[in-house]
């Protein structure tokens, strides 16, 4: 009898300690879901909204972003269930989009040290050429004040345009995620309580 007590006491404390283990797995899991979820939702926020605020200004400036990090590519696989076919598509479409236009404002912030180069080389050859050609210190004050508040007014004429308009163009094709039941579900599994939540 005492041998019977010792193997049912044995298995019951293994069982005990799988459903434990079992039990803190799911919990990981759910949070770990929730996490990305909150984080996905947010980089999809950052991005409509710059994007949007590129739509409306229609000016990139240096200080443009649309997305800094992408945790989409790490996590798609964990809301495979959550998500259609056609909505993951669209997310995944989403943040390939961002990273294109990412890159391309890459490219556009590269060009601004070479046009602040050329700007300063301009501003200097203008210089220069106006002071051969002013013999009276106060014409040459006033053409010099003259042609530095034209060039110092104009900084989109150092800037590359061709790049920024394609990329304006190219987002006005980038579809909304968050008002539609894409940005419905992120809401729902970030809000998710633990008695209602699907893993």
């Amino acid at each position: 009898m005492f041998f019977f007590f010792q193997y049912v006491f044995s298995g019951l404390a293994t069982l005990i300690t799988g459903l434990v283990a079992w039990s803190v797995y799911l919990y990981n899991k759910r949070d770990r879901k929730i996490e990305l979820a909150t984080i996905i939702l947010n980089d999809i926020l950052l991005a409509e909204k710059e994007i949007n605020n590129i739509k409306k200004s229609k000016v990139v400036t240096d200080y443009s972003f649309i997305l800094p990090s992408n945790h989409w590519n790490e996590a798609q696989h964990i809301f495979v269930k959550d998500f259609d076919s056609d909505e993951l598509n669209k997310i995944s479409e989403f943040f390939k989009a961002c990273s294109l236009a990412e890159e391309s404002l890459k490219l556009i912030r590269s060009y601004l040290p070479i046009s602040m180069d050329q700007k300063t080389r301009v501003i200097q050859e203008k210089l220069v050429e106006l002071a051969d050609t002013t013999d009276d210190k106060a014409e040459y004050e006033t053409r010099k004040g003259k042609i530095l508040e034209v060039l110092h007014s104009e900084e989109y004429w150092f800037l590359p345009n061709a790049p920024s308009k394609k990329l304006i163009d190219f987002l006005q094709n980038v579809e909304q995620l968050s008002l539609g039941s894409i940005g419905v579900k992120l809401k729902k599994i970030r809000d998710a309580k633990w008695y209602n939540f699907k893993v």
